[in-house]
């Protein structure tokens, strides 16, 4: 999930199951870098991880890197920078769900 910060040009993201996975921040100069932290780390290595044009892109490179589906969600709150709230639906441990039991 991608959440807005209230009155920040910044998103909290977290996974399906509500851990961590980092922050989106937009920059003074209109730039968007995704800064990933706790398991995220070790998922988005190698992952460019901005500068952007905007959260889509932002959301877009998450999606391709981790293999995971980004959608924006309609009707959510909506950031400081106007960005409209998206939905990252991927793992943060890419490692895990290859071991695991496809069933």
């Amino acid at each position: 999930m991608v959440k807005p910060v209230f009155g920040r040009k910044e998103w909290l993201l977290t996974d399906l199951l509500g851990r961590p996975m980092g922050m989106i921040r937009t920059t003074d100069s209109g730039h968007v870098h995704i800064e990933p932290d706790g398991k995220a780390t070790a998922t988005m290595t190698g992952m460019r991880c901005g500068p952007f044009a905007s959260l889509d892109e932002a959301l877009a490179m998450i999606e391709t890197h981790t293999r995971g589906v980004c959608r924006r969600e309609p009707g959510e709150a909506q950031a400081a920078a106007g960005e409209p709230a998206a939905t990252v639906e991927t793992s943060t441990d890419m490692s895990e769900n290859a071991s695991a039991d496809p069933r």
